[in-house]
């Protein structure tokens, strides 16, 4: 049937809003897992410098272990030694587009290299960057991205064939991440701060980083929101897509600092750094767009994880000990174990998304029923009304195209972003 819709009234949408903002904060509680991780490492001759995850295709996983690289088509049961697309050269980072796995390297010639057939043979990019390193690869409007780390963002619009730099106006191109929200991009360097671009043609720097701020470390998006994390451990929000941003204080999982923010769908992972006897680490997901937070770092020996790449694949997370810690390599983590799965059963799913004239949202019955509003890009509403538990229509044909956020009045509730086609 179809959800029963009003007209806005804005004061209750206001009281709404601010209670689901306060609530965002004040509910980033988090639960304690009793993870168990199983080393992975079958396969692996030298682990003296480390292991990480690289990527994945339907059928294969890489990851690279010294001047190595390794597949594995067992979730990292076992795994075996192949010829990376430069001899000793293992790659940084993989993506993968349309059955495509597509390799960044580090490397003094050509950068970006693919294969099509689970890494039997590689292939060189055209107009890849060269003599740079190749950090990560963001899909957005039909375009790859690639960041590095002298040379700015590349993108191909050819599923990686072929590669072009998209500089203009990014005035730093030591690049070390990328998010996007509603129609823009953004840009995490290392000595600018934020830089946004609409679409990826061309960048501006964005407002209110402090100075000693701009050694950026993570952006990403959360909820109605977006965040930048610094070296040294400054953290900022942005309400306006990125335009400009404001110190932020965090949640108390978020430690001293943030050393990798992962987005895998509707998981979101972070690493932070803690002091709990001597300086550890810890590994935290949320299902629910940062509402809470479930501490996964389990039997993990968290004192020197450091950032060494975490990777969600075929229903597993996966980390990589690296150099600091040699000997320990690859660990691997079944996501359907401990809260997960109930964090997940109380999310209302939504139906299709990205969707064209309606969507159907399930309610769990026993959340009883709930009032909704749907605000646009910018932060407006433009439909409202009351969910029953079970399955019910919301009609979209009136919006235009874009990505807009589902609230509940149950600020305990996350978001759902819904994007009309």
């Amino acid at each position: 049937m179809l959800a029963q819709e009003r007209p806005i009234s804005w004061r209750s949408l206001n009281n709404t809003i601010m209670r689901t903002f306060a609530s965002s904060i004040a509910l980033l509680i988090s639960f304690t897992a009793t993870a168990q991780w199983s080393q992975v490492n079958t396969g692996i001759s030298d682990l003296s410098q480390g292991a990480a995850v690289l990527g994945g295709t339907l059928s294969h996983l890489f990851a690279k272990a010294g001047t190595s690289m390794y597949r594995s088509t067992n979730n990292g049961d076992s795994w075996s030694e192949i010829q990376p697309p430069i001899a000793l050269n293992p790659t940084e980072c993989g993506f993968l587009s349309n059955g495509r796995y597509i390799a960044g390297l580090n490397a003094a010639t050509a950068c970006i290299y693919y294969t099509d057939d689970n890494g039997d043979s590689w292939t060189e990019a055209t107009g890849a960057p060269t003599a740079t390193v190749v950090r990560g690869f963001y899909e957005y409007g039909g375009g790859i991205f690639a960041y590095t780390s002298n040379a700015g963002i590349y993108v191909s619009l050819d599923g990686g064939t072929s590669w072009a730099a998209s500089n203009t106006g990014l005035t730093n191109l030591n690049v070390v991440g990328m998010a996007a929200y509603g129609p823009y991009l953004l840009a995490c360097t290392i000595g600018g701060g934020v830089f946004r671009s609409p679409g990826g043609s061309s960048w501006t720097a964005s407002a209110g980083i402090a100075g000693g701020d701009l050694n950026g470390e993570n952006i990403w998006n959360m909820g109605s929101s977006l965040y930048y994390t610094a070296q040294g451990g400054a953290r900022y929000r942005s309400t306006d897509l990125g335009s400009s941003w404001s110190a932020w204080t965090g949640p108390a999982q978020f430690g001293l600092g943030l050393l990798e923010v992962k987005r895998y769908v509707s998981r979101l992972y972070i690493e932070t750094r803690h002091f709990s006897g001597g300086l550890r680490d810890s590994l935290y997901v949320s299902w629910n767009d940062g509402s809470s937070w479930i501490n996964i770092t389990g039997n993990l020996n968290a004192t020197d994880l450091n950032g060494s790449g975490i990777f969600e694949y075929n229903g597993y997370a996966f980390i990589g000990y690296n150099s600091i810690s040699p000997g320990l390599g690859i660990y691997r983590y079944a996501l359907s174990t401990d809260m997960g799965e109930a964090l997940a059963a109380s999310i209302p799913t939504v139906f299709p998304n990205p969707a064209d004239d309606r969507v159907s949202i399930t309610w769990p019955h026993d959340l009883g029923a709930v009032e909704y509003v749907l605000l646009d890009a910018a932060g407006r509403g433009v439909m409202s009304g009351r969910l029953m538990p079970g399955t019910a229509q919301v009609e979209l044909a009136t919006l235009a195209p874009g990505c807009y956020l589902l609230r509940w009045d149950d600020a305990a509730l996350a978001p759902v972003r819904v994007v009309k086609r």
